[in-house]
């Protein structure tokens, strides 16, 4: 009998592991496979955004702006994946920085309310009077959790509003987006925030995404020490509650960054650009050369740090992923020497 309990045990144990190598497996190939897509991506972002300053007939205009959106639906589904297997790989990495709260919040409105009103709906930002002007937090992670949110409620809300409510507790921040959308059917509820899900099997082919935002964003809430929650009726409207326990910053931390920010300029800065890409190196050209700085290209790693031992440059962009030495590496030596 301890025999056989010992070899169930082991063959337990096998399995796990090679369940757990499986869900690396996937993760890694799914991290690789978004990076080299969204390579390209970037590039053909890029160039259509460079077409757009031309000179453009009506008819063309419209083409490079059909480019343009086509680009950043596939860039958002990219990232979400991206997001998704760095964080399953345990990889995702939180940043913290003063973050001014009323800019962040009236930015994203900025964005998401001529949306709303195309399709009839008003959005409305209400920001308590005790709410602190600047906190530490992930501005990035913060952003894109709250932009998921309201991306999802102007996309289910076909009229009446979309209301933002931001309260402080004295330690932390309560965001909830509360719309009068379609509303989430009791059963699928509970199964919001699982990977892959939405309301029902005809989200997908009707609104588009991947499943993976509310996911994501659930995620990054708890790894930012905070949550986030739902309540929602069927045919009455959904509200999603983000609360994130963030430190009240000094307002002088804020703005030294955009103040040394503001005060910088690219005319006559030299940079040296490293990417194994063609596309990708035209792209940076076509980018840079316009504000007046001297830009020098190389293939990979290796050449960068040739080229830094020849010259100082005032700033290097370094690809990752490169033949014969990556970026990282090549950072490294650089640092060294």
């Amino acid at each position: 009998t301890t025999a056989l309990l010992q070899s169930a045990r082991d063959a337990a144990q096998e399995a796990r592991l090679r369940a757990e190598e499986a869900s690396a497996a996937k993760s890694n190939f799914l991290a690789v496979i978004s990076h080299e897509i969204r390579t390209p991506m970037n590039a053909v972002i890029s160039a259509a955004n460079l077409l757009r300053r031309t000179k453009l007939d009506p008819a063309q205009r419209e083409h490079v702006a059909m480019l343009t959106d086509a680009g950043d639906v596939l860039m958002g589904l990219l990232n979400d994946v991206l997001d998704f297997s760095k964080i399953e790989a345990g990889k995702m990495e939180l940043e913290r920085a003063a973050m001014n709260v009323r800019e962040r919040l009236t930015a994203l409105c900025r964005l998401w309310e001529p949306r709303a009103a195309a399709a009839g709906v008003r959005l409305v930002m209400d920001i308590a009077d005790d709410v602190p002007a600047t906190v530490w937090t992930d501005p990035l992670r913060f952003q894109q959790i709250l932009f998921n949110l309201m991306s999802n409620a102007v996309k289910f809300t076909r009229d009446g509003e979309i209301r933002v409510r931001v309260q402080w507790d004295g330690a932390r921040l309560s965001m909830a987006v509360a719309d009068t959308g379609c509303g989430i059917p009791a059963d699928r509820l509970p199964h919001m925030f699982n990977s892959f899900e939405q309301a029902d099997a005809g989200t997908t082919r009707r609104y588009g995404g991947t499943g993976l935002g509310l996911s994501i964003s659930r995620k990054l809430a708890e790894m930012m020490g905070g949550n986030l929650e739902v309540e929602s009726r069927e045919g009455e409207g959904s509200t999603f509650t983000l609360v994130l326990p963030v430190e009240i910053a000094e307002t002088d931390a804020a703005n030294a960054g955009v103040a040394e920010m503001a005060a910088g300029t690219l005319q006559g800065r030299s940079i040296l650009a490293a990417d194994d890409h063609e596309v990708n190196r035209r792209i940076l050209t076509l980018l840079l050369e316009p504000h007046g700085c001297r830009l020098t290209l190389a293939n990979n790693g290796a050449e960068a740090v040739v080229a830094a031992r020849a010259e100082r440059f005032d700033a290097v962009l370094m690809d990752m992923q490169m033949p014969v030495m990556d970026g990282l590496e090549a950072a490294a030596r650089l640092r060294e020497e």
